[in-house]
Parts: C-alpha cells; structure tokens; sequence
C-alpha cells in the first residue's frame, strides 16, 4: 500500500515539477525527465574545519535513464552544464526512497550559457 501511494506521488511529481534534461556521458546521452532538488553535505577539510558542500540534484524515476550515472557525466538543463559527481568518496547517486521508485544524481554546475 505505501509502495502504491508512493509510486503515485512519483507520477505527480514528474507531471507536475519535472522538467526535460539531456544526459550525456561523451557522446551517448539522450534526453530524460528530471526533478530538481539538492543535498547538502557535511565533511571536514585537511585542516579539521566543517565545509559545508551543496549539491544540484536532479531525480529521474527508476528506468528514466538509459545509463547508470557516473562521474563525469554531464546534465544540461536551462541553458547551464551539471557534471555528475560527490564529495569525498560519497556516491554520485542514491535511491530517493526504500521502495526504488526514484534515483536522485549529485551534480555541480561547471558551466553557463552566455546570456545574450
């Protein structure tokens, strides 16, 4: 029953907030429906203090994408590029939820389109 209702919210949320991406990985990629989100990460630096990191997260619905992200990957959604990617040995993506429904990529923004 949860499985249920949370596959429903899924198809609510891609209708609703998802937004068209392509993912590329070299020249292989294609284009794919993704909601945007973010997580931030805790971690200490060389020196022992906290930093704080940040990531764009995008979340595709499990079969949405023909690959398996991995590093260097690139997303490219409104005009800027996303490079697939952790801090720290963390994995570059995760599953959004227990039942798999969603799988939610950490990425950093490495470039802009000029605006004209």
């Amino acid at each position: 029953m949860i499985e249920d209702a949370i596959n429903s919210l899924r198809e609510a949320q891609e209708s609703i907030l998802s937004h068209r991406v392509a993912y590329m990985r070299g020249s292989e990629g294609g284009i794919a429906r993704a909601t945007i989100g973010r997580t931030i990460f805790r971690t200490t630096n060389e020196y022992g203090s906290w930093v704080r990191i940040e990531t764009r997260d995008f979340i595709f619905r499990k079969g949405e994408l023909a690959l398996e992200p991995q590093v260097g990957d690139i997303i490219i959604f409104d005009g800027a590029e996303y490079e697939v990617l952790a801090p720290q040995g963390e994995s570059v993506w995760r599953w959004s939820d227990p039942y798999r429904t969603a799988m939610r990529v950490h990425t950093k923004l490495v470039g802009e389109e000029a605006k004209g």
